[in-house]
């Protein structure tokens, strides 16, 4: 009888120790969870703070900061709905004394020079066209005293051509603004200095994905829009396929090292 030349690959794969790593990997490392940020956000506020909420989208983050901290804010969006959905919110929680909220971009903010003591600013510039420009204009509307907080997903070298292309297609990033050195350089470039940079990684998908899976979920819509592209192509056409697909690759990208969410907190140089 021929032995097997892969006879010592194949105890491996199915030997008992093998098998000890997947019990270890199934224990959970205790990641961080997405709303620690807010507590980074605490180490520079105080009761009476102003905060600029850079795409505040809903404004839910900046009533959490609001709420939590004795604080007043203005969010700004360039997205209309998210304005007509966050003067909902905002007026639901009674905090029309405490909140504005308006259509806007960074580059141009109706504000004087150093007006807010703290700007949020969370998965936002890799969506900014004149990210230089942005954040200038949002250096200026921050005190000499002020931090602004940063969260950014950006590309890593794990990440082939070919995958970069796809997010080409995503209808809202910036391919340049996915990687990290553009956005330090652009930090700079703008007058702002980084204090503080965390690298979150896979921490908090971890969390979600312990408790609601929303990586096992995005893979089964990927699987099903693969399945009958041609089909809703038809139906919703093919720029909003492209990048329907490409945001079903975001979570699981980070799982996998190719894009890593990071957090910046920044000052003025001057």
């Amino acid at each position: 009888m021929n032995e097997p030349r892969n006879r010592e690959q194949l105890s491996r794969v199915y030997g008992e120790e093998t098998w000890r790593v997947y019990d270890a990997l199934d224990q959970s490392l205790e990641p961080r969870r997405p709303g620690s940020l807010f507590d980074v956000a605490g180490s520079y506020l105080r009761v009476g703070s102003k905060i600029l909420d850079a795409g505040c989208r809903d404004a839910a983050h900046l009533i959490e900061l609001v709420q939590r901290y004795g604080a007043t804010g203005v969010g700004i969006d360039p997205v209309e709905v998210h304005i007509e959905r966050a003067h909902a919110v905002v007026e639901a929680t009674e905090l029309d004394d405490r909140i504005q909220v308006f259509v806007g971009v960074m580059q141009e903010l109706p504000f004087p020079d150093g007006h807010f003591d703290f700007v949020w600013c969370r998965d936002v510039v890799t969506q900014v066209d004149s990210l230089e420009a942005a954040l200038r204009e949002t250096a200026r509307v921050l005190s000499l005293e002020g931090h602004m907080l940063v969260y950014a997903t950006l590309r890593t070298d794990r990440m082939s051509p070919q995958e970069a292309e796809l997010f080409s297609r995503h209808l809202g990033n910036v391919p340049a603004s996915l990687m990290e050195r553009n956005v330090e350089d652009a930090f700079t470039r703008a007058g702002l200095t980084v204090e503080e940079k965390d690298v979150v990684g896979t921490e908090w998908r971890e969390y979600a994905e312990e408790r609601t899976k929303p990586a096992s979920l995005a893979l089964l819509r990927l699987s099903r829009l693969r399945r009958q592209r041609d089909a809703l192509v038809a139906r919703f056409g093919q720029d909003i396929c492209d990048s329907v697909e490409a945001n079903l690759h975001w979570e699981t990208f980070q799982f996998l090292g190719k894009l890593l969410p990071t957090v910046y907190v920044l000052r003025r140089t001057a």
